[in-house]
C-alpha cells in the first residue's frame, strides 16, 4: 500500500509540475552557456516560490571551439559534464530526454524568443522592463503545414513549438517571472536566447551556490586526477584539495578547489 501511495505521488507531482527550458545564441561557448545556466538557476527559484517547477537542461551541440571531427557533438546530455546529484541540491533539473518522457511528447507549449528593445537603451535611469513586442530579427524557426514551429532545439528534429513569441527584455534573470506566471498557462515554456537576462546577484550567495552545485562530472574528475598525477606530480591529498562528495558541507577556506570550477 506505501509503495502504491508513493508511486502516486510522484505521478501527481509530475503531472503538476512546469517546466523550465532555455537556449542560448548558437555561437556562444561553454563558458557563456555555464554562466546563463546561473542566471537561469535564480529565475527558477523565484518560479518555485509560487508553484512547482523544474529546469530542463538543454542539450549540448557542436560548439565552435569543439574542433574534433571524429567526436559526437549534437544531443550531448550535461551529465558528461556535470554530476546532477549535485546540481539538484541546488534547484530541480532534468535532461531534455527525461523531458520528452515527462511531457509527453517532443512538444514545447509556448517558446519566448528573448531580444533587446529596437529602440535600444537611452541614457538615464537604468529601468527593468518586459514587453511583447514583434521580432527584431528574422526568426529561427519556421512554422509547418500543420501549424507546429520548427527550429534547432539542440538537433531533436522531432521537436515542436505550439506558440513562438517575442519579448523585448532589459534586466535581471527574475524579471520575467511574472510574464511566466501570469501571462502564460503553458506548461513548458523555452526561453530562447536566454543570454539577454542578466544575473539577479552576481556574486552573492545566491550566484555562488550555483557555481558551486556545477560539480564537473566523476568521469571527468578521474581524467583530470590522472593527468595532474602523471604530469604533474599533484594529487588531493598533498595539494589538500580533498574531494567532497557533498557541496553544501564544504568549510571554505582561502580558494575552492578545482573540480568545482
Amino acid at each position: 500500500m506505501f509503495n502504491k501511495l508513493l508511486y502516486f505521488c510522484n505521478i501527481c507531482q509530475i503531472l503538476s509540475s512546469r517546466y523550465l527550458l532555455y537556449d542560448v545564441n548558437p555561437p556562444e561557448g561553454f563558458n557563456l552557456r555555464r554562466d546563463v545556466y546561473i542566471r537561469m538557476a535564480s529565475l527558477l527559484k523565484t518560479l518555485r516560490k509560487s508553484s512547482e517547477w523544474v529546469l530542463v537542461l538543454p542539450p549540448w551541440g557542436r560548439l565552435y571551439h569543439w574542433q574534433s571531427p571524429d567526436i559526437h557533438q549534437i544531443r550531448i546530455p550535461w551529465a558528461e559534464f556535470f554530476d546532477l546529484d549535485s546540481l539538484n541540491k541546488n534547484i530541480p533539473v532534468i535532461e531534455y530526454e527525461d523531458f520528452l518522457a515527462e511531457s509527453g511528447g517532443p512538444f514545447i507549449d509556448q517558446v519566448y524568443v528573448l531580444q533587446g528593445y529596437a529602440e535600444g537603451w537611452k541614457e538615464g535611469t537604468w529601468e527593468e522592463k518586459v514587453d511583447q513586442r514583434p521580432c527584431i530579427d528574422k526568426l529561427m524557426y519556421s512554422e509547418d503545414k500543420n501549424g507546429y514551429y520548427r527550429g534547432w532545439f539542440w538537433g531533436y528534429e522531432e521537436t515542436r513549438g505550439l506558440s513562438v513569441t517575442c519579448l523585448s527584455v532589459q534586466g535581471s534573470a527574475s524579471i520575467i517571472a511574472p510574464v511566466l506566471l501570469k501571462n502564460t498557462t503553458a506548461r513548458s515554456v523555452m526561453l530562447d536566447r536566454a543570454e539577454n537576462l542578466l544575473h539577479d546577484h552576481y556574486g552573492g550567495k545566491d550566484y555562488w551556490d550555483t557555481r558551486r552545485s556545477m560539480v564537473y562530472a566523476q568521469h571527468l574528475r578521474i581524467v583530470g586526477d590522472e593527468f595532474r598525477a602523471h604530469l604533474l606530480q599533484s594529487n588531493d591529498e598533498a595539494d589538500k584539495t580533498i574531494f567532497q562528495e557533498d557541496w553544501t558541507k564544504v568549510k571554505v577556506l582561502g580558494c575552492l578547489p578545482n573540480f568545482y570550477f
